[in-house]
């Protein structure tokens, strides 16, 4: 393993931290570290590149245990370094049948994206060889014990089917992976349809009075972004959106909510919540009865 430095850490709140890559600037994705009295949690793992259980092990003695906002590879390829993980019961499944690119190809894309003074040191052992841990359950109402404080885990399916985000009261902190942010992605086949959506970011809302910010999965946002949310999803159920269609990830159309402004992440009236969704999943499937024969 080579000796470039791949994570920094800033400490957000007392015991808690925000982690991102350093060996380049153009890989926004963080996780984050809550030390509590007698053990500490890990929210997410990122793309694995780097020894990220290493890096967090310079950050407080105290057990780890890994939790998941969802499944997608982006917040999970880290795992293999933790004996075990917790995530929502609806994205196991879609966890165990995850995919992921080979040691040979993240190191690729590392050089490509690392700094230039950086692209030679690192090495194929550098990067986590993908493969799925055990997984255990989260429903919506969990408690997370830390020791001298209790996360609880809330349920705002949508992008997709089991995005959960986690709440400290203590420090008035929302950790929310990708579940309500500038960029919301609501297009993939595990997502859910947009009424469903809208149920469940009302629901998140009820917790909205619990904390002030919300450190996501590759934005950090006010609150106010849910009701930002919730506006624009009620607007496209009414199909009264903008329906701006545009290039979106992965160099693919996409329709979205609102129409932007100069990138990804603005949107033209200044609002910060946006998404993009399936013209053809904006209801949700209407639920048959079962018909039981005697």
């Amino acid at each position: 393993m080579s000796n470039v430095a791949y994570f920094k850490a800033e400490e957000i709140a007392e015991g808690s931290y925000r982690i991102e890559y350093a060996f380049t600037d153009r890989e926004q994705v963080y996780c984050y570290l809550v030390e509590g009295r007698d053990r500490a949690l890990l929210i997410d793992t990122m793309y694995g590149y780097g020894s990220l259980r290493s890096f967090c092990e310079t950050l407080t003695d105290k057990p780890i245990e890994l939790v998941l906002t969802h499944f997608h590879l982006d917040h999970v390829a880290g795992n293999p370094e933790f004996e075990r993980c917790w995530m929502h019961h609806r994205d196991i499944a879609y966890y165990y049948d995850s995919r992921l690119a080979s040691q040979e190809k993240m190191l690729d894309h590392v050089r490509e994206e690392a700094f230039p003074e950086l692209r030679d040191q690192v090495e194929l052992s550098d990067m986590v060889e993908y493969r799925p841990i055990p997984a255990y359950p989260l429903y919506d109402g969990d408690l997370l014990d830390l020791g001298d404080r209790k996360i609880e885990v809330v349920y705002v399916g949508g992008h997709s089917a089991g995005s959960v985000a986690f709440i400290d009261k203590k420090r008035r902190i929302a950790y929310t992976g990708d579940c309500c942010n500038s960029n919301t992605l609501l297009g993939f086949g595990n997502s859910l349809p947009i009424e469903e959506y809208l149920r469940n970011l009302l629901h998140f809302k009820h917790y909205q009075k619990d904390f002030d910010i919300m450190y996501g999965g590759h934005q950090v946002l006010p609150p106010s972004v849910i009701d930002e949310g919730i506006e624009l999803c009620g607007r496209v159920i009414a199909g009264t959106d903008d329906r701006e269609e545009r290039e979106g990830m992965f160099g693919r159309k996409a329709i979205y909510g609102a129409k932007h402004g100069e990138s990804l992440i603005e949107r033209a009236d200044g609002k910060r919540f946006n998404m993009s969704y399936n013209p053809d999943r904006i209801l949700s499937e209407e639920k048959k009865a079962r018909v039981i024969g005697f």
